[in-house]
């Protein structure tokens, strides 16, 4: 595998920092690493676009269009961390298909600003925004920490429903953790935007949406090429090259990638290959058809984790590794087929997917070591449909229905290793299918021209076909199902204030061999969550605060992954956001922004004294920092971004007696760009301080554990990378000077 990585960067197939963005549109600043404007139209289909556009753009009224305007995402939303509201994207009090129409917390993230972050891996991508909490476990390519609203970053992800084009991530019924979401099949250059929706407040999204929702939608074609390298600290290497072109019937957008980098302590090296293929044409009706294949492979090692105590007292080096055996591998391949029908608010959306995947993780968590093995196929798809129109003409409604299936067939195995040989019989041996059937609806009504309501539910089955070899019958076939209604409310008094409120339940299925093993009448864990805010917008500022409380039934909890779940009882999270920005420059070429973001968090358990906290919670987690693309000479830019991250204390024990200390992280990216079409950059990362806090286990007892249970994975106090990217257009100009991206 470190030969296919390597061979790949070699080769020179590309090499980049991340540093591929969306194309200018119209009427925005020029974007780091432009081209020459040209404009690209695909003889084809641009009569049937001009058609399509023109038929959603022409209101059933008058008074209708000036009631409730259907407006679409615009790439002027286009800052890292920005929630959407009023402006140029539809906002709450909107009837709209838009994510930014929820009455809820939502940021979206596109092309252009995901350029102008560093970006190493893909945790990079949410750290800036409102309200994550990213951890890096320094453990090979495992998927990271990531949690919203209150929820542990010790469970990789799990509690954030995850989508890419419509395929869902979070992987049921895993051994390494419940609903484990690993993203580093994601491609940066390959993104179009990021719609996150915080709370379980999207009626699209079923199992995982407890602490929010992420939409990933990937691009169909631009109007050039790319290739690029980059490499840095810790024996960092990368390379992708990308195709595309905006002419012709069929429009491909292929990437491909390698990489390698040697890791920050011993025996934490990864390895991969990345596989990135789609192509799109347009029907005669107008509808739009995309096909993607992706192949992804990775080898890497872990270093385990070491002893807190150790470590400060010098005992050990905070780079060395528990067991130089540990590590794994990932291969996955999947085919995907998107459809769209219809304009954006009239729309008709079809997805299908097949995929499979397995993996090996050979681990240490303080028992010794044990294989993970899992070989996963995964089939499924959904379908939705969007109708808008008016109540007697006067009233402005909006219908989504919707419904979507998934089947896993799983083999899942542990058993005990010793360097990697099995060592003992299996704990863990099962066969198991299971089956994901939902139906979802959401209404909106917009009576008056300052109040929308907005209701909707989904309703999830489950079927689990088990075949348990180490108990036979020990583990029986269950099916159960789970109702997650949602309702909000939207007033917009004036045109540059909006008020929201609303009420969400969300759910996480059952997993079979950590959580329905041993304990056949578990049900699904199911929350509600409440929420009120307020954003107000004008030119140059923009400011959103909200205020949430989510209440569980039966609080499950697994310290880290492959360590036994344990169930807590009740838990009630609550907690505020609040997200600011000023634009001190905004004009068509130059972009210039402050922001900052806070959230504050207290996630307790109820009436189990003396256990009070969820443990792994950091009581806060801020963002201060700045963002830019800035014209300098001959057409050039500069462009990057720069911020500081501050993440407060989180308990260890649900008693609170141990803790990890508050820390910081400084961020910043430097990109120049010539017209010609090169890119340079370098960024970097560095920990100020405290370098031990991140990542920080309990391997003892949650309620009394001593300060020597406490285990931990060091980060490096400074990672530096840089490279360069060429793109070179792969259409013929015209007359028009724009970029056109689809």
């Amino acid at each position: 595998m470190r030969r296919v990585a390597w061979g790949l960067t070699l080769a020179g197939v590309a090499l980049s920092g991340f540093s591929a963005e969306d194309p200018v549109r119209a009427q925005t600043a020029p974007a780091a690493g432009s081209l020459p404007s040209v404009t690209v139209t695909a003889p084809d289909a641009a009569p049937k676009r001009a058609r399509r556009s023109e038929s959603s753009a022409r209101p059933s009224t008058a008074r209708r269009a000036q009631r409730s305007p259907v407006a679409r995402p615009s790439s002027q939303q286009s800052v890292p961390g920005l929630s959407a509201g009023a402006g140029a994207m539809p906002g709450r009090g909107d009837v709209s298909s838009a994510v930014t129409a929820l009455p809820a917390a939502v940021t979206v993230l596109d092309a252009p600003a995901i350029s102008r972050l560093a970006v190493s891996t893909y945790g990079d991508l949410f750290r800036s925004l409102p309200g994550f909490n990213v951890s890096n476990y320094g453990q090979g390519a495992v998927g990271y920490g990531l949690s919203l609203r209150g929820y542990t970053d010790a469970e990789h992800g799990r509690d954030i429903a995850y989508f890419i084009d419509g395929v869902p991530l979070n992987e049921v019924s895993s051994l390494h953790t419940p609903n484990y979401a690993d993203l580093n099949v994601l491609l940066p250059e390959t993104i179009k935007s990021i719609d996150i929706v915080r709370g379980p407040f999207s009626v699209e999204a079923g199992d995982s949406n407890m602490g929010g929702s992420v939409y990933i939608t990937t691009k169909q074609a631009e109007p050039f090429a790319s290739i690029g390298v980059s490499g840095g600290t810790q024996g960092t290497a990368r390379g992708v090259a990308t195709y595309s072109t905006t002419q012709g019937a069929w429009l491909p957008y292929l990437a491909l990638e390698g990489y390698h980098t040697d890791g920050y302590r011993d025996n934490s090296f990864v390895d991969r290959y990345n596989s990135f293929n789609k192509i799109t044409t347009t029907l005669p009706d107008g509808a739009t058809v995309s096909f993607r294949a992706q192949a992804y492979g990775t080898e890497y090692g872990a270093p385990g984790y070491a002893n807190r105590d150790a470590i400060v007292a010098g005992a050990i080096s905070e780079r060395a590794a528990t067991n130089k055996t540990d590590g794994g591998n990932k291969q996955l391949e999947n085919f995907v087929t998107n459809y769209s029908s219809g304009a954006l608010d009239q729309e008709l959306k079809g997805t299908l997917f097949v995929s499979h995947q397995f993996s090996n993780r050979f681990a240490d968590f303080g028992g010794g070591q044990r294989v993970q093995h899992e070989d996963r196929s995964m089939v499924g798809g959904r379908v939705s449909k969007v109708w808008t129109g008016a109540i007697g003409d006067d009233i402005p409604v909006q219908v989504l229905l919707g419904s979507n299936w998934r089947t896993d067939v799983i083999e899942a195995f542990q058993a005990p290793t010793i360097a990697r040989a099995v060592s003992a019989p299996a704990v863990v041996n099962v066969g198991l299918t299971q089956t994901n059937v939902a139906g979802f609806g959401q209404v909106q009504v917009k009576p008056l021209p300052w109040l929308k309501f907005t209701a909707g539910s989904r309703y999830d089955q489950f079927y689990y076909d088990i075949n348990d070899r180490i108990t036979p019958g020990g583990t029986p076939n269950i099916s159960n199902g789970v109702a997650s209604p949602k309702v909000g409310v939207a007033i917009t008094p004036v045109r540059w204030l909006e008020l929201f409120a609303n009420y969400g339940q969300g759910f996480r299925s059952i997993d079979v061999p950590a959580e329905l093993i041993g304990n056949p009448g578990i049900q699904p864990f199911k929350i509600v969550s409440r929420e009120g805010g307020f954003q107000f917008t004008f030119d140059r500022v923009r400011f959103f605060a909200s205020y949430w409380t989510t209440d569980s039934a039966n609080e499950a909890f697994q310290a880290d992954a492959g360590l036994p779940v344990t169930f807590l009882g009740k838990a009630q999270r609550s907690g505020y956001d609040v997200d600011a920005r000023w634009f001190v420059i905004q004009d068509p070429v130059n972009n210039v922004s402050l922001f900052a973001n806070y959230t504050g968090v207290s996630a307790r358990l109820v009436d189990a004294a003396p256990s009070y906290f969820v443990p792994n919670v950091p009581n806060y987690v801020a963002n201060v920092g700045v963002d830019f693309n800035v014209a300098t000479v001959n057409a050039q830019v500069l462009s990057g971004s720069a911020y500081v991250t501050f993440v407060g204390k989180k308990n260890l024990t649900q008693d609170g007696l141990i803790t990890t200390s508050p820390y910081s992280r400084v961020t910043g990216k430097l990109a120049y760009s010539w017209p010609e079409g090169w890119t340079a950059f370098t960024q970097a990362t560095w920990y100020p301080g405290d370098r031990l806090g991140e990542v920080a286990i309990n391997f003892g007892n949650p309620v009394n554990a001593s300060s020597a249970d406490i285990f931990v994975s060091a980060q490096p106090t400074l990672a530096v990378l840089a490279g360069v990217t060429y793109r070179f257009p792969t259409v013929m100009a015209a007359a028009a000077p724009k970029l056109v991206t689809k």
